[in-house]
């Protein structure tokens, strides 16, 4: 066999050395990526999700460990409970929905990693959870993310602020994780200290026609309004039961609205007087449960839907509603009846739907009842006392005078403006400790509406809102 020598010339010997050269420096390139790539994990300080700086706000019943937290707005046993109005396979879906809960946390972490999965059987609509995060810092949405997961920019870094994450409303999700960057750990963010609302519903109340953002439903934007922390156990597809109220058994709660009856006539042939009769029974219970909170029963609100089920109209359960509330009233004197119709017109309905909420039909809801429920007059569950006490303390707001003494004798600037802001009157005040002090304004200046006050002071600032018929 004739044997074959390769043939070497310095050419060939060049290219060789030309090519392993560039090999390495590819590989070179390659292994600086790969780390550039991991970095962030060396880098990345993970927290345990029980961990007690992390506060979930809006949930009562809430499964929290150190890898994953699971948001029940309702006792487990609403899911077997036909007298609840939210039982059944079919609804589940909806039930394990988020809407209303707030993850808060406090840091000075440049940026912070959340982490959240679908929720097994829970309901979705569209293929992402649309703009179903919003991220708040000082009340003021920074963010909004579609992402199960994304990261928070800290608008100041190295400076220790509270973020409020809010969560899909019919998006069902669980929380799986959140990272700080190296070097910063998690502050006290506080608690809450404020009055506890819980709004009970069907669709309207839940967020169909906001997708899928809670911060966009009209119970979120009012417990804003209000500065309430907000418990949305509304449930799309929730018909009347009085069993819903057994949710809030053994909860602080200050305030509850009920918004219920357009399933009960659309979708079920119960007479009107086994409806009268379950209204009666929520409303008893609800009172069992919570003796001192404040009930604010709206009616229907207004729907260009005409075919329903029941054996009634729309109208007569509204009607059956006032007559139940009425008769409450003689001898609850924290119970409270709002017409639906009045607060709620076709201009506030997403477009092509006969019943549900635009989003800023949403926002006007929320606003008529805000004026509503300061109109009902019940007895004042705001302001919240501040923590610094009395140092100023308003005793008395009429249409035409604020009346208000203070421990904290000097100057002090009091504001009247609407609720939108807008500065109607200001006033330098040179007060003298303990004595009280009487402000006249304009009355001819004040149109029917909510207005505010405010009185800073060195600690904090005093706000209160009042209405004029």
């Amino acid at each position: 066999m004739q044997s074959i020598t390769p043939t070497f010339t310095l050419s060939t010997y060049k290219n060789n050395v030309l090519q392993y050269i560039l090999l390495v420096k590819k590989s070179a390139i390659l292994m600086l990526f790969f780390i550039a790539s991991i970095s962030p994990l060396f880098a990345s300080n993970p927290q345990a999700l029980n961990h007690p700086n992390i506060k979930y706000d809006g949930v009562f019943y809430p499964i929290i460990t150190e890898n994953k937290v699971v948001f029940n707005r309702h006792l487990q046993s609403m899911k077997s409970d036909w007298e609840s109005g939210i039982a059944g396979e079919w609804i589940n879906q909806w039930v394990v929905c988020a809407t209303g809960i707030k993850i808060r946390f406090k840091t000075s972490s440049p940026s912070i990693q959340l982490t959240f999965t679908k929720r097994e059987g829970g309901g979705t609509i569209g293929n992402s959870p649309t703009n179903g995060f919003s991220v708040f810092v000082k009340g003021k949405e920074i963010q909004k993310s579609s992402s199960l997961n994304f990261s928070i920019q800290h608008p100041q870094p190295g400076i220790s602020e509270i973020f409020e994450v809010s969560l899909p409303n019919l998006w069902a999700v669980d929380f799986m994780g959140l990272v700080l960057e190296d070097g910063y750990e998690l502050d006290n963010p506080g608690d809450l200290n404020l009055p506890v609302y819980v709004s009970i519903g069907n669709s309207i109340t839940h967020g169909t026609g906001q997708f899928v953002s809670s911060a966009k439903t009209y119970p979120f934007i009012l417990a804003q309004k209000m500065n309430w922390n907000l418990h949305n156990i509304a449930v799309a597809g929730a018909t009347l039961g009085w069993a819903i109220s057994k949710n809030l058994k053994n909860q602080k709660v200050d305030v509850i609205t009920v918004l219920l009856g357009f399933n009960d006539w659309k979708y079920t042939t119960a007479t009107l007087q086994n409806k009268k009769s379950e209204y009666e029974k929520l409303l008893d219970s609800l009172r069992h449960y919570q003796p001192n909170a404040k009930i604010y029963c709206i009616t229907p609100l207004f729907s260009s839907d005409k075919n329903g089920s029941a054996p009634y109209t729309l109208q007569e359960f509204r009607d059956m509603v006032t007559e139940v509330v009425s008769a409450k009233q003689q001898n609850d004197k924290n119970i409270c009846l709002i017409n639906g119709p009045s607060i709620s017109d076709a201009s506030m309905l997403a477009s092509g739907d006969p019943v549900h909420l635009s989003e800023s039909g949403a926002n006007t809801l929320a606003q008529n009842l805000f004026i509503e429920i300061e109109n009902c007059n019940l007895t004042s569950i705001f302001p919240v006392k501040p923590a610094w006490q009395n140092c100023i303390e308003i005793e008395k707001i009429n249409p035409t005078q604020i009346h208000f003494k203070t421990t904290c004798a000097g100057n002090h600037t009091l504001t009247l403006a609407s609720l939108e802001g807008k500065i109607i009157q200001e006033e330098l005040l040179d007060v003298t400790s303990n004595n009280t002090q009487v402000i006249t304004w304009n009355n001819y200046n004040l149109k029917p509406g909510v207005y505010i006050i405010k009185i800073p002071n060195p600690n904090a600032q005093l706000c209160t809102k009042f209405f004029v018929n």
